[in-house]
């Protein structure tokens, strides 16, 4: 099946592809994955390579033979001299007509050549055939697809033309070269080893020769290595092509048919038509025909309807709009999910920031050549108008509960799995709603729960969970969340916000980050895990931590731990730009333990930056002291750096994003900024081993912190000193200084676990219960917030205090009795203890005297 020159029409054949080879190589700009990996990778090194396409195409030749010279990989055209092969390429499909599309049903001449050679060459032990000890032959299978790499510069003509699932005739591409010349994907798979291939071959019946020629159906029927290889590459290239495509998208109407024919949504109806008293409310006493068109009109409502113009559209549409919203994306990590993308079904699993994620998300992973999502949405936002266009991008809508609702959560749960069993990769969030405070929300497992149902039920792909983190400088629905926080409700979305929000492309946002974890293979979870019986709440667990495995640390991040650890929220600017090379410097000291990427800015620029977003306002030095000579000079003071009223609260919510990443550090400086005498190191360990449990389940950090690593970092950045068998404060101010503001940035959360364990032990064992400890946490947390100018929304948020009960009971440090009671031993008193060297003396005596927050 390779092009020989040497046949009949070999001029014409050479005039041809020369011809195209020119014309692609001025008019081409493609986008091309995996060229870097091979040319650096062991194929490349120490081994020959022979090039599979999947096509039978001059233009895809000629494209790979340019994209291979321009990133000095073998050329495809080269001979393969060990081998007698002139050339090293072959296309696995037949031939293509005018009309006709390609097929893939025969092993092509050239492979079943380099197979039987190399057999014969293993056989006669000769090492240039591919042996342990020669030369290595690897096959490397490149897909191109036309009309698929996303481009900034389109035209709306180029929008309705993009590589697809559909019939690819020569005409075909032609048209779509001719109006997307520069959107093009090559994508370089990853080598195969042939001679490991062919190991796990199955060999011929004895004393049948590989080669073997009883006309080509015979020759085919015998050589099984051959048609092994043609199977694999073929199911390579379908990978290649669901990573960068998405499955092949089924008619609307079709998906919907199977859903209602399934056997659970007509379970579902029968219940519900059946037996009057036994239906969901509104749908009482209804027929089976009744129920079959609630059944229908809730699966269009739910589908997606993916359409490539529609996804072209957007991709535009949003390239334009970051373009005049942000300075940049900063995308972190995405190298590690395009290999997984190959093989597994994924399921996108973003923290949930602003409205903005799922349209980020959607296009770096269209800009990366990566299959777009579909993706679970509230039905608020099914609109007129917006609602269509989400659906073409790939949306799914959701009620946000459904549970009493039968008929709805069957046809949910099996769109849902057969969303999946399509191989579509998928994109919810597992918090459920946008975070207001900045902080992750505590998981909901209704979808995941889903998940791991369509996961037993049988899917053809294993399933892996890819945590995404979202950052922004800047945030869109700044104003709201303010407001919300403050107590205003939440507003209802409408077509009018979507149109005010245009307004938003005269302002600048800062930059925006994309950050992509380390992927959870759900079989892998599922074997490891302790609770097998109910794994959704350890599930759930797990991809907020690796959410927070791979956060990004922007400017403002850096900024707002700073200074809002200060008591007035204002800070000098020295000490601001101290501070921040503090943390930084922490966390590349802990490089080899974490992921999380850190802004690499000068720490002056970086204050710039905040002012010019208007996230930090300056006051200007002032005063003069007497020169030598009588005269006066400018005093050679800092200037001040603070917030106002309005960014005091909404930076609350850029320091909650990463409150994570420094929390083991800054608990460690809690138990030392403020003693008198040194602690020993065992001594930190020891109350660190007992805090840091519940500081952790809060914030979602990670479990591998410990307190010797941690203590190492802060002596090597000078900020803790050991003096004697103890650990101390520095003696110089500055230092001293920037230990202090590390202790603060957790300050809130011990505080907040002091009320209620202070609480519980003023009440006594037995005395309270769940509910009863909750409203008496929140109430006293409120004015104590009050009093004492916390100004963190979340500081009296129930869920947060609900989340540290919980951990206690988890733990074992509470008991709930038969009666609800709360009962507890000796190990409060021990987490109260040091307190009185690490909590204020202030909030202390507050608590002494509110009797109970009353």
């Amino acid at each position: 099946s390779a092009m020989s020159f040497k046949e009949p029409g070999a001029a014409l054949k050479r005039i041809n592809y020369a011809l195209s080879r020119r014309m692609l190589a001025a008019w081409a700009a493609p986008t091309v994955n995996g060229a870097e990996a091979l040319a650096k990778g062991e194929a490349a090194a120490e081994g020959d390579v022979v090039y599979a396409l999947p096509n039978r195409s001059t233009a895809d030749l000629a494209l790979l033979d340019i994209v291979a010279e321009r990133n000095g990989l073998a050329n495809p055209r080269a001979p393969l001299e060990r081998l007698d092969e002139a050339q090293r390429f072959f296309f696995l499909a037949a031939p293509a007509g005018l009309w006709r599309r390609n097929v893939m049903r025969t092993v092509p001449s050239r492979l079943r050549r380099v197979e039987t050679k190399l057999a014969t060459g293993a056989a006669s032990g000769e090492a240039s055939c591919g042996g342990q000890g020669a030369t290595r032959l690897w096959l490397v299978p490149v897909s191109i697809f036309w009309g698929r790499a996303a481009n900034k510069d389109r035209s709306w003509t180029r929008s309705l033309l993009s590589e697809g699932w559909a019939m690819s005739s020569r005409l075909r591409r032609l048209v779509i070269f001719v109006f997307t010349r520069r959107d093009i994907l090559v994508q370089i798979g990853e080598p195969l080893a042939w001679d490991e291939m062919a190991k796990a071959a199955p060999r011929p019946p004895r004393g049948e020769s590989p080669a073997a020629d009883d006309g080509d159906d015979g020759a085919l029927l015998q050589d099984r290595a051959s048609r092994r290889t043609a199977r694999l590459l073929r199911a390579k290239f379908r990978n290649q092509k669901v990573a960068a495509l998405g499955p092949d998208l089924s008619h609307r109407r079709t998906l919907v048919r199977q859903i209602l024919n399934s056997a659970q949504v007509a379970a579902a109806i029968a219940a519900e038509s059946g037996n009057g008293s036994e239906g969901s409310k509104g749908s009482k006493g209804k027929n089976r025909q009744a129920a079959e068109k609630l059944a229908r009109k809730a699966a269009f409502a739910i589908a997606a309807d993916m359409s490539y113009p529609t996804v072209r559209f957007l991709d535009r549409v949003l390239a334009w709009f970051w373009s005049r919203v942000y300075e940049g994306i900063d995308i972190h990590g995405v190298e590690i999910v395009a290999p997984i993308a190959q093989t597994h079904t994924l399921v996108y699993v973003p923290c949930h920031r602003s409205h903005i994620d799922y349209l980020l998300l959607s296009y770096v992973l269209y800009q990366q050549g990566l299959m777009l999502p579909h993706i679970a949405a509230g039905d608020n936002l099914d609109m007129p108008l917006v609602g269509g266009l989400l659906r073409g991008g790939g949306a799914f809508f959701m009620r946000r509960r459904f549970r009493s609702d039968r008929v709805y959560a069957a046809v949910f749960t099996e769109y849902l799995y057969q969303v999946f069993r399509r191989g579509h990769s998928v994109e919810y969030f597992v918090e459920g709603g946008r975070s207001r405070t900045g902080r992750l929300l505590p998981a909901r497992t209704g979808l995941l729960q889903m998940t791991l149902d369509a996961h037993r039920r049988g899917l053809p792909r294993p399933v892996a969970f890819v945590p995404v983190y979202f950052g922004y400088e800047k945030l869109v629905e700044a104003s709201g969340y303010v407001d919300e926080m403050r107590g205003a409700d939440k507003k209802s979305e409408s077509i009018g916000d979507i149109l005010r929000s245009l307004r938003l492309v005269r302002q600048s946002f800062g930059a925006a980050q994309v950050s992509f974890g380390a992927p959870l293979v759900l079989d892998d979870f599922l074997r490891d895990c302790d609770d097998a019986a109910s794994p959704v709440k350890e599930l759930g667990a797990r991809i907020l931590r690796g959410i927070n495995a791979c956060a990004a640390v922007n400017g403002m991040n850096l900024i707002a731990l700073a200074t809002l650890s200060m008591p007035r929220h204002a800070i000098e600017e020295g000490a601001l730009v101290a501070q921040i090379d503090l943390y930084r410097e922490l966390l590349r000291r802990d490089a080899a333990h974490h992921r999380f990427a850190v802004a690499d800015a000068p720490a002056q620029q970086i204050v710039e930056r905040a002012e010019r977003l208007g996230l930090l306002k300056r006051e200007r030095a002032t005063g003069a002291s007497a020169s030598a000579d009588g005269g006066e000079q400018r005093a050679q003071r800092s200037d001040i750096l603070l917030h106002d009223a309005f960014t005091a609260v909404l930076t609350t919510w850029y320091r909650n994003n990463v409150l994570h990443v420094l929390a083991a550090p800054a608990l460690i400086a809690c138990l030392i900024v403020n003693r008198r005498r040194g602690i020993a190191p065992a001594a930190v360990k020891r109350l660190f081993d007992l805090v840091f449990p519940h500081v952790r389940n809060e914030l979602k950090a990670s479990p591998e912190d410990s307190a010797e690593r941690w203590l190492a970092h802060l002596q090597d950045a000078q900020v803790v000193a050991l003096r004697g068998d103890g650990l101390v404060a520095p003696t110089d101010p500055a230092l001293r200084l920037r230990l202090r503001l590390l202790a603060n940035t957790v300050m809130e959360v011990l505080e907040r676990f002091y009320i209620g364990l202070s609480l519980l032990q003023r009440a006594g064992s037995g005395v309270l219960d769940r509910r009863e400890l909750l409203l008496e946490c929140r109430a006293t947390a409120a004015r104590i917030s009050t009093l004492y100018g916390i100004n963190a929304p979340e500081f009296a948020d129930g869920r947060l205090f609900e989340g540290f009960v919980a951990g206690l009971i988890e733990q074992g440090a509470l008991l709930e009795g038969e009666d609800g009671k709360l009962n507890f031993d000796g190990r409060i008193n021990a987490i109260l203890r040091p307190a009185k060297s690490t909590i204020a003396l202030e909030l202390r005596q507050a608590l002494e005297t509110m009797g109970h927050g009353r």
